[in-house]
């Protein structure tokens, strides 16, 4: 007997706060074409860029394509297809908090749409069977659905970055490293930001010019604006990244008495807390 191909369970794909690489994926169906909704907005937005290089008016464009101008306002603020489609394929739906249910039971052989729409409207779903049935109609031995996937937060990625490769777990190391495939510019921040941090651990300061020349060769507005700042005051900068001397400790110590004074308000008074604050010392 012929046996339905497995469908993958749900797992994670990059949201719109992770630049190119979101836009990359999610943008074709099961069968390998383009979505209509990703069609539409190419369509859209080409129509718009082009009637404003001949300039057209925001309201004369609206008029013309009938569109709503926020809408319109969106296509003509975007540099890029990309960036409108990091949003437009990672809508999120009534359905998604369900899809792991529907993976599960069509991998367990039930492929009866009106039994699935019971179960999950069971389980919360407030949708109708059409939802449902949408979803499913790709479920096919011949076209088996895809894992819907979803990225890691922007936070963490940071924390990814900002942490010493050889202390990263493997699983988030291999992570990292295809969202940095995925996104030049990611990737470029990466490497600044692990050369900058190079430097501060090694206190080798006498690098930091030719540091901020190699980030002013990349295309990274943020990292351009950190540059200008450390220009204005190279010289403290420098000599705070190669003297092993700081106000470190300092601010320590005082993050520290606020946390004793905080931590014995209204209980203690200033004799014990003077104790408290001098053991350490």
């Amino acid at each position: 007997m012929f046996e339905k191909p497995p469908v993958p369970e749900p797992t994670t794909v990059p949201t719109g706060d992770d630049g190119p690489l979101a836009a990359s994926i999610g943008t074709l169906d099961v069968c390998g074409r383009e979505r209509r909704l990703v069609v539409r907005t190419r369509e859209r937005f080409a129509l718009v860029q082009d009637l404003l290089h001949e300039g057209a008016s925001l309201e004369s464009i609206c008029h013309r394509l009938q569109l709503d101008r926020s809408t319109v306002r969106r296509f003509a603020r975007a540099t890029s297809i990309d960036e409108l489609l990091v949003k437009t394929i990672n809508r999120s739906t009534i359905l998604d908090a369900h899809r792991p249910h529907l993976h599960q039971r069509w991998n367990e052989g039930c492929d009866d749409t009106a039994q699935l729409h019971r179960e999950i409207a069971a389980l919360g779903f407030t949708g109708g069977i059409q939802t449902v049935r949408r979803y499913l109609r790709n479920f096919t031995p011949s076209a088996p659905t895809p894992a819907p996937r979803s990225a890691p937060r922007p936070r963490r990625v940071v924390r990814w970055i900002m942490t010493n490769p050889g202390n990263l777990l493997d699983d988030d190391a291999l992570s990292l490293k295809e969202i940095r495939v995925g996104c030049p510019e990611l990737n470029a921040v990466t490497d600044h930001a692990r050369d900058f941090a190079e430097m501060m651990r090694d206190l080798r300061g006498d690098q930091l010019p030719q540091w901020m020349e190699r980030v002013e060769q990349d295309p990274l507005p943020a990292l351009h604006s950190l540059v200008n700042g450390l220009r204005r005051d190279q010289d403290a900068v420098v000599a705070g990244l190669s003297s092993p001397w700081s106000s470190g400790q300092v601010e320590g110590q005082n993050t520290r008495v606020k946390l004793l004074k905080r931590a014995g308000y209204g209980r203690a008074n200033f004799d014990l807390l003077r104790k408290r604050i001098l053991h350490r010392t």
